[in-house]
C-alpha cells in the first residue's frame, strides 16, 4: 500500500455508495493496488465507482446488493481511458514551452549580469548586449549565441594572469562573478 489516502478514498466512496457497512476483501484491495500501479487518478477512480452506480438500470442506489469492488472495475478502466483521451499531449510540455523556459532562463541571467557589473567587465558587456539582443529575439540563432560565448571566454581569460588551465581559469573566474553563460545549451 503505497498512498493511503488512495487506499481510504475509495474504500470510503466505495462503501457510502454501497450503502451497508463493508469492509474491503483482500480482492478489492488488490483491485485498489492495481489501479494504484497503472497511475489511475484518484478523481478518476472516484468518476468510474460513482459512473458504475449510477449505470445500474432500473435499480438506482439499492443498498446491499453489491458485495465487490470489482463491480466498478470496467467503469473505472472506461473513466481512466476517457481521462487519457483528455490529457493527450497534456503531461509533455512541448518543444517550444521548453526553449521558452530556457530563453527565458538565458535572458534572466545575462539581464542580471549586465545589473551587476554595469560598469566592471567592460570587455565583455558588448558580448552579453548582443547575447541580450539575441535572446530578445522571436527565435534566437544558437550558434550566433555559442560564437558569443567563445568571445566572453576569450575576454575574460585576456584579463587574467592566474596560473593554470584555461579551463580551471574560466571556471573560477565564470564562478567568482557569477558570470553566466549565454548559449542556450546551458540552459
Amino acid at each position: 500500500m503505497k498512498d493511503e489516502r488512495f487506499y481510504r478514498t475509495i474504500a470510503d466512496r466505495f462503501i457510502a455508495l454501497r450503502g451497508a457497512p463493508f469492509a474491503l476483501s483482500p480482492a478489492d484491495i488488490s483491485l485498489i493496488a492495481e489501479w494504484e500501479g497503472a497511475g489511475i487518478p484518484l478523481e478518476t477512480v472516484l468518476e468510474g465507482i460513482e459512473e458504475s452506480f449510477s449505470l445500474r438500470p432500473g435499480r438506482g442506489h439499492v443498498p446491499g446488493k453489491i458485495r465487490a469492488l470489482s463491480f466498478s472495475r470496467r467503469a473505472v478502466e472506461r473513466a481512466f481511458e476517457r481521462y487519457r483521451e483528455r490529457m493527450v499531449g497534456g503531461d509533455r510540455p512541448s518543444l517550444e514551452s521548453a526553449a521558452g523556459r530556457k530563453i527565458k532562463s538565458a535572458r534572466a541571467a545575462v539581464e542580471a549580469f549586465l545589473a551587476r557589473h554595469a560598469s566592471e567587465f567592460g570587455s565583455v558587456r558588448p558580448y552579453f548586449e548582443a547575447a541580450l539582443l539575441h535572446l530578445s529575439a522571436g527565435k534566437p540563432d544558437a550558434e550566433a549565441l555559442e560564437r558569443l560565448d567563445e568571445k566572453i571566454e576569450a575576454a575574460l581569460l585576456a584579463g587574467d594572469r592566474t596560473p593554470g588551465s584555461e579551463t580551471v581559469r574560466l571556471k573560477k573566474i565564470r564562478k567568482l562573478h557569477r558570470v553566466p553563460y549565454v548559449s542556450l545549451f546551458y540552459y
